[in-house]
């Protein structure tokens, strides 16, 4: 299930200046330099719109950009924005030959209705020994509310399960933790106390918000480029290692 077209173009507007996107952004390019800095073939497995692969060619201008998505109309977006190789495509099905990458990314994907242990096991297959797996997460199911509906997410996730599968699936677990931590209280209002609005949270903010907001994921990102691991949050950001051989 991907989202509906008016959700792609919200978040092709905004997600380059958006306070979240900001945030989640940094994180994957933060963790590819101290983990995979000599990165040279990339997959965004679940690109989305493309704002991931734009940062991510912004600080490794040599690194080759692949993308791929659910729906025809992200592709063209991350294609627009980018010039990645995009294909059409779901993440638990990855049409890549064995060994493609030295870098696996994706962000928000594994909530959809898609069967996350065969894309667990992909992205083991398609790295190469060693290659570097950099996932980002919506948290805790009893936060699943209106936004999530939205976006077409079904499923959350907790730090265990999810180091859990990788393991399971091969993989060594190098760095996890939560972010959007400072803001989760207002999260927790938002999403399960006041009115649900019928779209979803992505969307324009006053200025002085957006940079408040993005002050203090900022500041988390800084923390988790230092090894710091925050306790809980709204997002899950862990990065793991494929066999070497």
């Amino acid at each position: 299930m991907s989202m509906v077209p008016e959700e792609y173009e919200r978040m092709a507007a905004l997600e380059d200046t958006m306070w979240w996107y900001r945030g989640l952004h940094v994180n994957v390019v933060n963790a590819l330099r101290r983990f995979q800095p000599g990165v040279k073939d990339i997959l965004d497995a679940g690109c989305g719109t493309g704002g991931t692969l734009g940062a991510i060619e912004r600080a490794f201008p040599k690194a080759r950009l692949n993308g791929l998505d659910i729906a025809q109309q992200a592709c063209d977006f991350t294609h627009a924005k980018t010039g990645a190789s995009v294909a059409v495509g779901s993440v638990d099905a990855l049409p890549y030959p064995d060994a493609s990458f030295d870098v696996v990314v994706s962000s928000d994907v594994l909530g959809y209705a898609i069967d996350v242990d065969a894309a667990i096991a992909g992205f083991n297959r398609v790295l190469r020994p060693g290659g570097l797996c950099v996932i980002n997460l919506a948290a805790y199911q009893w936060m699943l509310s209106y936004h999530d509906r939205a976006v077409g997410q079904v499923r959350r996730f907790h730090r265990r399960e999810v180091l859990g599968l990788l393991r399971r699936h091969g993989f060594q677990p190098i760095f996890a933790s939560y972010w959007n931590t400072l803001l989760f209280p207002l999260m927790v209002l938002r999403r399960k106390i006041l009115p649900a609005p019928a779209a979803s949270d992505v969307t324009p903010f006053h200025p002085m918000m957006n940079g408040i907001f993005k002050a203090c994921v900022h500041l988390e990102s800084v923390m988790l480029s230092n090894g710091i691991r925050l306790p809980f949050g709204g997002s899950l950001f862990i990065v793991a290692r494929s066999p070497m051989s």
